[in-house]
């Protein structure tokens, strides 16, 4: 979750960058998709906000009329109240002709009460306002280095270290935090900093930067709430007095309390604040937001992982129960797998179309990589799936440093293997996926951020290089393989046990398919100068099929003739074509792909948040009718 802002009517919003949207959490309880298709992409100005992709979307702020704005990576958007029109409001980097000040970049935004926006620049550590009336955009503090800010000083004239959050007071005070285990306030009388500590009453010891301000919001009554993510509390403090107290959040970790007293629930890492018009407190962790009432004090889950009253995603969108799913694969009795990679879960599509939770959703600060019963394992980004001929689930976890086992008919998860690597490696979106695939004597994990693929004895787990050279500081133990690779992802396995490889590569535009020789472990390249083929699966013995994320598509290969041809996508990314020819459909980064026994082919579409199925038997279309 990368922002959260509240309307005076008592929506709330919030951006999930790597499903490429923004929602509205309504007065109803009802989320809906507000803006964002799921694609990522540059906005389509005019269009209805939810019909337009969205780049990268992360802060978030609401002026007086409702009107939703949205930091993207090339742009500050506005959503138009009444309308539901999206537009731009000027291009990030920008300069105004004529105007003296760049804006870099936003990390964080407020409208402030003379309806100018109040943001922080990161790009030089400033912190600025513009107004959308003149386009003038002014320094109102920072100067340009990073260092303590310093109280008593003009704030223009002070060092800021990495200002984050911000809130502006009716009467034009503006406070801030960074780095810095305080807040910072500057005065609209004479421009000048001062210093509001964060210590609660008896507590000991010397603040440092572990408990910076993540998060800062002013209520109507002069209380500023402070959201200290690495403290897992969020603050009050009284402006009138100084008091600080403690508002949300325990003394441990955890998900535990609602519906109970604020004060006595668990937080799990509350980096973002808004207050709605009621009072309410919301609370934006990494994967739910939380409601303190007022005046009551007690806390529920609105938005996320078990949420105390139901929530109904109001749109008859699939893409809305996926957060970057890596693979679908299915299962001899008809049931699709599907590991949501982002979500933390693997997800089970039954008979009937519904799909529900198959492993995944405990609290992790307890269960870690323990494993358990299917709804009490907390997974942590599942990637590759494969299936024995018993119908037990193997998938990695943990980005590929575990291997865990489901079986379907008790539930029960447990861990089968361990890789040597040290370290996880999950960025923002799902670039590349880890793969698994068996035979009878060893499973095959490839491990694109360690640069390696993995083999894992069936027998008893041990697990050893089998390609690639990682870095020394991913693994422990001595490196094998001896051939670099670099992002490899989709795995393949064909009847003599030769293992197929997409070999990723960082620049997107000479990916490689590789075979390893079984035995003697040669390796020879298939095809090359691919943009960034990402998953693998047999069609026949003679024809590999691969997907290229970079290219959209996925296309099929004749190992004997070398004949390549596109059987899905059309290179440009998109949400188009269902119902139609696979070849004339748009895909957005799609990864991991599979067939099952009837020839089905599965497409982890990822970008779109979405699974594509394309039938046999479809005689090539001409697109361009």
């Amino acid at each position: 979750m990368s922002g959260v802002a509240a309307d005076f009517d008592g929506n709330v919003y919030f951006s999930v960058q790597a499903q490429s949207r923004v929602y509205r959490l309504g007065r109803d309880g009802r989320v809906m998709a507000y803006a964002g298709t799921g694609v990522r992409g540059k906005q389509l100005d005019g269009a209805p906000a939810a019909s337009s992709p969205l780049l990268n979307p992360y802060a978030l702020a609401t002026d007086a009329d409702g009107n939703l704005y949205i930091t993207c990576a090339n742009a500050l958007l506005a959503v138009d109240a009444g309308t539901h029109t999206i537009s731009k409001v000027f291009d990030l980097p920008y300069r105004e002709s004529g105007a003296l000040e760049l804006i870099h970049n936003i990390e964080n935004m407020v409208i402030g009460p003379d309806s100018k926006l109040y943001f922080t620049d990161g790009g030089d550590h400033r912190i600025k306002t513009y107004a959308f009336t003149t386009r003038a955009v002014s320094i109102i503090a920072g100067n340009g280095n990073v260092g303590p800010a310093q109280p008593g000083a003009f704030a223009t004239s002070s060092p800021l270290r990495y200002p984050q959050s911000l809130a502006v007071a009716s009467d034009g005070t503006v406070f801030f935090g960074g780095l810095e285990p305080s807040v910072f306030g500057i005065s609209p009388e004479d421009g000048k900093l001062h210093e509001i500590g964060l210590r609660l009453p008896g507590e000991q010891g010397q603040l440092n930067e572990y408990d910076n301000p993540h998060a800062i919001v002013l209520d109507q009554n002069g209380n500023l709430f402070v959201a200290q993510g690495n403290r897992w509390r969020v603050l009050r403090i009284s402006l009138k007095t100084g008091t600080v107290s403690l508002y949300a959040g325990a003394s441990a970790q955890g998900f535990h309390g609602d519906g109970g007293r604020a004060d006595q629930a668990e937080l799990m890492d509350p980096t973002k604040l808004a207050l709605g018009p009621s009072g309410n407190l919301f609370i934006g962790e990494s994967s739910d937001i939380r409601s303190v009432e007022s005046p009551s004090h007690m806390i529920t889950v609105v938005v996320g992982r078990n949420p105390a009253t139901p929530v109904v995603i109001h749109a008859d969108d699939p893409g809305l129960k996926l957060s970057e799913p890596a693979l679908a694969i299915g299962a001899p009795n008809g049931l699709l797998y599907i590991a949501s990679t982002y979500s933390n879960r693997v997800l089970r599509l039954e008979h009937d179309g519904q799909s529900i939770s198959a492993a995944g959703g405990g609290e992790f600060v307890r269960m870690s990589s323990k494993p358990g019963t299917a709804d009490q394992v907390a997974l942590n980004h599942p990637e590759g799936l494969w299936i024995d001929a018993n119908g037990d689930l193997y998938f990695s976890d943990y980005d590929n440093t575990i291997l865990r086992r489901l079986d379907p008919d008790t539930g029960a998860v447990s861990n089968f293997a361990r890789t040597p690597k040290r370290t996880n490696t999950v960025g923002l979106y799902l670039d590349y996926a880890g793969a698994l695939v068996a035979d009878d004597d060893s499973f095959f994990l490839s491990d694109p951020h360690a640069n390696c693929v993995w083999r894992i004895s069936r027998q008893d787990g041990s697990a050893e290089i089998y390609a690639g050279v990682p870095p020394d500081w991913m693994v422990a133990g001595p490196e094998g393989g001896g051939f670099q690779l670099s992002a490899p992802s989709g795995l393949a396995l064909d009847s003599e046990g030769n293992l197929y490889v997409a070999d990723g590569l960082v620049d997107q535009t000479k990916g490689r398919i590789l075979r390893i020789r079984h035995g003697s472990r040669k390796i020879t390249t298939i095809l090359s100068n691919l943009h960034q083929p990402a998953g693998l699966a047999f069609q026949s013995p003679d024809v590999l099929c691969f997907s290229e994320a970079a290219a959209h598509q996925v296309s099929c290969v004749n190992l004997q003739t070398r004949a390549i041809q596109v059987i899905a996508g059309t290179g440009k990314p998109g949400l188009s074509g269902d119902g139609g020819a696979a070849e004339c459909a748009q895909l957005n980064r799609p990864l991991g792909i599979s067939f099952d026994a009837q020839g089905d082919l599965y497409i982890a579409d990822t970008g779109n948040q979405r699974v594509r199925l394309v039938r046999p038997g479809v005689q090539p279309a001409d697109c361009s009718r």
